[in-house]
């Protein structure tokens, strides 16, 4: 393989991984080396992606054309910062950072040395979400009034999830069940809707982890009178993606993987469209096209993925 298409990858504990190697491989990319701070971890994928193994001081002598990152949450700002500090493009598993301030010095960092830093929000490759902003932001819909968002799945219960990990570490996590799945509505909206001023969260916890297990945010969107709910977690029956957005003019619902857009007064939808099954290795897409140059439409830029960790530590979700 060519070390024009090789990546190095910074920590393998994110359970959607493996989803991103198989999007990069499709894409005729590899992984050539691995940090792991769990060296049983770090030796099994070096034996899994035939890849060598390397430290974060490791990084500038590497001929990589970029990074993967899927560490715990905790250690997200030193990888970025050891892989930005060195020129080298980054894509982070969400959150970004563990915190708003390390978000925002992650996003200056990037903005000062010009390098990529893209977060795995995958919602924003969806063609059909794409057409839903295009007819918000075209007046299609008129002004949102209201905007309500459910990602949330059943993991906690099921045994398709292992979540007696890092994933219920406060100290590795930062965040809890709830904001797991609820920043990538709060992304979705935000992108879809405009910037959310403040948040307020209830959470709860149903399986005596140390960290919560779902919850319920209400937001006030910059936006007036626009205002939404988010709901999120673990405990769900099902694995669920709806949207309902009320506008003056008409209304988008996303119901069972299909997406209605209808006009006030109508009960009818005036489009409908079947999304394909959610895959969340499609965050690391745009990251791949802008590596080769092409449009890379969904590309998170890293002052956004801030703003979804500024307003979970507005709702005080954080451990202190």
């Amino acid at each position: 393989m060519s070390s024009d298409k090789s990546l190095v990858l910074l920590g393998g504990a994110h359970v959607h991984l493996s989803d991103h190697l198989t999007h990069i491989e499709k894409r005729g990319w590899r992984v050539s080396q691995v940090f792991d701070r769990e060296p049983a971890r770090e030796e099994a994928l070096c034996a899994q992606l035939d890849a060598d193994r390397v430290q974060l001081s490791d990084l500038a002598a590497l001929n990589v054309q970029g990074v993967i990152i899927c560490s715990e949450t905790a250690f997200h700002e030193e990888d970025i910062t050891a892989a930005l500090t060195v020129g080298l493009p980054v894509f982070v598993e969400k959150p970004i950072a563990g915190s708003a301030e390390a978000a925002r010095r992650c996003a200056s960092l990037a903005t000062e040395k010009g390098v990529i830093l893209a977060t795995g929000y995958f919602l924003r490759r969806s063609e059909a979400l794409n057409h839903l902003r295009d007819r918000i932001n075209d007046g299609a819909l008129g002004k949102v009034i209201e905007a309500r968002g459910r990602f949330s799945h059943d993991g906690g219960y099921a045994d398709w999830l292992d979540l007696d990990c890092w994933m219920t570490d406060p100290e590795l996590a930062c965040y809890g069940g709830f904001v797991d799945e609820a920043v990538h509505v709060i992304d979705l909206l935000q992108w879809l809707v405009g910037p959310i001023n403040s948040g307020q969260a209830i959470t709860g916890n149903a399986l005596g982890w140390p960290v919560d297990d779902h919850g319920a945010a209400v937001i006030d969107f910059a936006a007036q009178p626009a205002t939404g709910v988010v709901d999120a977690g673990w405990t769900d029956s099902e694995m669920r993606l709806e949207l309902d957005i009320v506008c003056e003019a008409g209304w988008a619902r996303l119901r069972s993987g299909v997406l209605e857009l209808g006009l006030r007064g109508q009960e009818q939808p005036v489009e409908t469209t079947q999304l394909p099954p959610l895959d969340a290795g499609e965050g690391v897409e745009p990251f791949l096209d802008a590596l080769e140059g092409k449009d890379a439409r969904g590309l998170v830029p890293p002052q956004e993925a801030g703003r979804v960790n500024i307003l979970l530590d507005q709702m005080k979700l954080r451990r202190g």
